[in-house]
This record gives C-alpha cells, sequence and structure tokens, in this order.
C-alpha cells in the first residue's frame, strides 16, 4: 500500500461521521402532529387534536433495525443517502397498520411521521413534523423500556 493510499485511508476514517462509524445511534426527536380518531362504522370524528410528543430512538445501523424508548421491538427500516426511512405494515387479529418515518441519518434534521391504525370500531391517523437531535447511549438507559435490548 502506497503512503498516499494510506494517508487517505487514514483521513477518510478520521473525517467519518461518528454516527456512522458505531454499530449503533441514539437520538430524541421532537414532533408536533395531528391526532385524528374516527369510529367506524359511522364515520364519525371521535377526536381530532394537535399534541407533541418526544421520542428516543436506538439504530442498529448494521441490522438495519431501530426501536423507540417505549417498546422493546425492533422494526425494519432502510438508509437512503442521509436519511432513515421506517415503512412498516402492521397486520394481526384485530389491527391493521402502516407506520411511516423519515429521520435523518446524522441528527439534527427533519423528521416526519405518517401513520394509521385500524381497529373493527376505529380509524387513527398521526400526522406531524418535527426534528431530531442526537443522544447517546447513557440517556438511553435512563428512559427506554428495555435499555439493554
Amino acid at each position: 500500500m502506497t503512503i498516499k493510499l494510506q494517508i487517505l485511508l487514514c483521513s477518510l476514517l478520521l473525517s467519518a461521521s461518528p454516527v456512522i462509524a458505531d454499530e449503533f445511534v441514539y437520538f430524541v426527536c421532537r414532533v408536533e402532529a395531528t391526532n385524528k380518531r374516527t369510529a367506524l362504522p359511522s364515520g364519525k370524528v371521535i377526536s381530532d387534536k394537535v399534541v407533541e410528543d418526544s421520542v428516543m430512538f436506538k439504530v442498529n445501523l448494521t441490522d438495519n433495525k431501530m426501536r423507540n424508548h417505549r417498546g422493546a421491538d425492533w422494526t425494519d427500516i432502510r438508509i437512503e443517502g442521509d436519511s432513515i426511512i421506517q415503512d412498516t405494515k402492521i397486520t394481526r387479529e384485530g389491527l391493521t397498520a402502516h407506520l411511516k418515518g423519515l429521520m435523518p441519518l446524522s441528527p439534527p434534521g427533519r423528521f416526519i411521521i405518517d401513520n394509521w391504525f385500524k381497529t373493527t370500531i376505529e380509524y387513527q391517523v398521526i400526522k406531524g413534523e418535527g426534528k431530531c437531535f442526537p443522544t447517546n447511549l447513557s440517556n438511553w438507559k435512563k428512559f427506554a423500556i428495555d435499555p439493554y435490548n
């Protein structure tokens, strides 16, 4: 290996974003969203309000999976450019849902959600935007339901 190639490789490794250098990345996103719940089959609006929330995420860059601090389930993601994309469809007895999200791979950055949930008696749509900020393993351990998963 030539000296020039070694210098190039070292400079690329040293200049790489710390997010990319680790297997896991942690961030917290603040979002403002509309949350509309409708009764089925009548179509009567149960509630329609604007909500604010913060959600902490742990992203496994090696396996392309993520989870939030409120649950221990991992979900598949894909990484496109500098974005993490969630596009999860759920079908269980009595529930169907579609969860879509767009987050920055290297926070800070824009956070977008577009989710819907449907049961036999209710349809719920949550759409919103916000911003994500980097955090760390120490904060994850303080707030996550299952911090070691």
